[in-house]
């Protein structure tokens, strides 16, 4: 493959990104990274047969076999997409790399792009991680996941200010990464979001609340035990588990919504952090631990629950605001936060766990 300037058309400039990914038809490492305010592009087109002559145009003596002279050879037929350094690797081992199998290494790339993409569409991923320093890396999400992602939005910065004014500065910050969301929708039209959350139950609830009306969304629950990040259960054991709901009969002008997933609330938990007289709506699986819920027919299950019953007595008792209580995996607070709407509910006051204050639950954000 010859690194000697050649002429391609714009038309054909894009076609070979599309067709290829944007992914590195050998490594499948993705080709455009972002950088400082900026995207940057490590992706070079590279010749199967070469162009020029000697050590600058590998396998060029193979031209006429396949087809290829000097008026053809920049044709995109002849042409795959690389990074830096598997160009190199295959234009100094010419050896091991003929051109029967860089042709073939095109067309499998190309078709296991396409394949990917009529399977699951197109998908942008937003990478959002408030806990701890170590990011997530969208290029060994996109492989685990087995799905192409055409672009990655990310908030990686740890949350450490837990003080009413941190939480603030959170809610500003969030609004600015949803900004980014929608800009990248916008390049990307028709594309599904695929969320990938770790990070304060607040922070969640508040983001789901924010892209709400974006359409389709996809969200991934992370298994700490496996390290893997989880959306369906395609084993022959799967079974959803039972919600239990229940409620107070007597009605005050706050609603407090607890919700016990990975663990229990208690009651005088809640009467600490709350200091009004409230009406309780409990909605808790048969046995709340941690991992119990990872999948999404669970999710859909316990969010449709929480919907139902939440705007029912809403609708019924027009309440002055709701304090909600959250105990629970990370996927399902944003797809709780997504079902609340400012128009239909009045003020929603999500509270933080506290492990190590006098209170337990403190009030953090309000939507």
């Amino acid at each position: 493959m010859s690194r000697d300037a050649f002429k391609f058309s714009t038309a054909d400039d894009r076609d070979l990104w599309v067709t290829s990914g944007g992914m590195c038809a050998k490594c499948k490492k993705v080709l455009i990274l972002n950088d400082i305010e900026k995207k940057v592009s490590i992706g070079e087109k590279a010749h199967i047969i070469g162009k020029g002559t000697g050590k600058n145009a590998p396998r060029r003596e193979f031209a006429k076999q396949y087809g290829f002279n000097s008026k053809n050879i920049d044709s995109i037929e002849n042409i795959m997409l690389m990074c830096s350094g598997c160009h190199h690797v295959i234009d100094t081992n010419v050896e091991n790399y003929p051109p029967d199998m860089l042709f073939e290494m095109k067309n499998k790339h190309e078709e296991w792009v396409m394949n990917r993409l009529s399977q699951n569409n197109k998908a942008i991923a937003v990478l959002y991680k408030r806990i701890n320093s170590i990011p997530f890396d969208s290029v060994l999400l996109a492989d685990e996941i087995g799905t192409l992602l055409l672009d990655a939005v990310s908030l990686q910065e740890e949350f450490t200010d837990f003080s009413p004014t941190g939480w603030e500065q959170a809610k500003k910050k969030n609004q600015e990464f949803f900004q980014l969301i929608v800009q990248t929708m916008r390049e990307y039209t028709g594309a599904k979001l695929c969320i990938f959350p770790l990070s304060p139950i607040p922070l969640l609830i508040h983001l789901g609340k924010l892209i709400s009306d974006t359409g389709p969304a996809i969200i991934y629950q992370y298994d700490r035990e496996t390290q893997k990040w989880c959306l369906e259960d395609l084993s022959d054991k799967a079974e959803q588990q039972t919600i239990h709901v229940s409620q107070s009969d007597v009605v005050y002008d706050s609603l407090v919504v607890t919700i016990q997933v990975s663990g229990m609330i208690a009651e005088e938990e809640v009467k600490e952090a709350v200091d009004s007289p409230y009406q309780h709506l409990d909605l808790r699986i048969e046995k709340p631990r941690l991992n119990a819920v990872l999948y999404n027919h669970d999710l859909n299950a316990i969010t449709k629950e929480f919907r139902k019953h939440v705007y029912a007595l809403q609708d019924l008792n027009h309440y002055k605001d709701i304090h909600l209580f959250y105990y629970g995996p990370s996927g399902l607070a944003v797809e709780l936060g997504r079902t609340i709407n400012d128009s239909m509910l009045p003020e929603v006051h999500i509270y933080e766990h506290n492990r190590r204050g006098e209170k337990k639950y403190t009030r953090a954000i309000t939507i």
